[in-house]
């Protein structure tokens, strides 16, 4: 795994100054608003984002939990450093880690969230592992990104695709039931957002 924190974070590196107008609230706030509308954030919650990027999820967050955002792009942990600012988060902090191995202790966090990071990383069975194994017994856990259409014309364009996807720095053929079961997680609510419907948020809930 040593290979993928410096491939991925060459990518979104040199993508951090575009981040903002791509994934900006015109695209993505529809997603980003349900993915924590499903996260059921309680009073004095502890809620990890992995994935972070430059922090346009962090104000939307209750400001009675506590909020950790951590990503591999200093570029984007920097502009999301300069939004807490701006906002003035208090609640909410930035740190530079590796999603494969996220440096919390067993059970930490209430809730944790992935945003638009999943099939970004080259090992995304392993950071749902280390999402799962930093949350606590019956937290919840969500996911929003892009998984494989079950459409068959659809889900044959992405996996046509995925070559160029994956030089772009994510994969476009991800399939959301298999991820899950591979880390022993079962999907609780599922919601299609976005343009076009074409990513997913989906929660579950951490049984240990």
């Amino acid at each position: 795994m040593s290979r993928e924190p410096k491939i991925i974070e060459r990518i979104y590196e040199q993508f951090a100054p575009f981040y903002n107008l791509v994934y900006g609230k015109l695209l993505f706030q529809e997603g980003r608003e349900a993915a924590i509308d499903f996260l059921d954030i309680k009073p004095k919650n502890k809620v990890l984002e992995v994935g972070v990027g430059t922090g346009l999820s962090l104000p939307i967050y209750p400001k009675d939990c506590q909020v950790v955002g951590v990503d591999l792009s200093h570029s984007m942990l920097k502009r999301a450093e300069a939004l807490i600012a701006q906002k003035r988060l208090k609640n909410a902090k930035v740190a530079f880690m590796d999603a494969t191995h996220l440096k919390y202790p067993d059970n930490s966090f209430d809730r944790v969230l992935g945003n638009l990071f999943i099939s970004a990383t080259t090992f995304p069975k392993e950071s749902l592992l280390e999402m799962k194994r930093v949350c606590k017994p019956n937290g919840i856990i969500v996911l929003m990104n892009h998984f494989k259409s079950e459409h068959p014309v659809l889900g044959a364009a992405e996996e046509a695709l995925n070559p160029l996807a994956l030089s772009l720095g994510f994969k476009s053929n991800l399939e959301m039931e298999p991820l899950l079961a591979s880390a022993g997680l079962k999907a609780k609510q599922v919601q299609k957002v976005n343009m076009f419907n074409l990513w997913t948020v989906v929660s579950m809930v951490n049984k240990k």
